[in-house]
């Protein structure tokens, strides 16, 4: 069985509202990251690091990861670009 790891946008876009985080690089500079970083994770086209996954919540005052990150099951290669936004896979 794989899993991969799928951000929650809609969770996303609410806790950058809250925090007035408007940009994308008003976001990376609260968790040190570069820019074009995170648009590649946000995009889609960047696999996230254990970093950046610790980053974001740490972003938004360690809020918990289940409510920006989801763990979903994945039955190959073509599940997890078709269901899943910047997949981390686990085996």
């Amino acid at each position: 069985m794989k899993v991969a790891l799928r951000l929650r946008h809609d969770q996303l876009e609410k806790y950058r509202s809250i925090a007035g985080l408007t940009t994308e690089q008003q976001l990376a500079d609260r968790m040190g990251f570069h820019q074009g970083t995170v648009n590649k994770v946000l995009n889609g086209r960047q696999a996230p690091s254990g970093r950046f996954v610790a980053a974001l919540l740490q972003a938004f005052n360690g809020v918990p990861f289940d409510d920006l990150w989801e763990i979903v099951v994945v039955n190959g290669s073509a599940d997890v670009d078709a269901a899943v936004d910047a997949p981390l896979e686990v085996a």
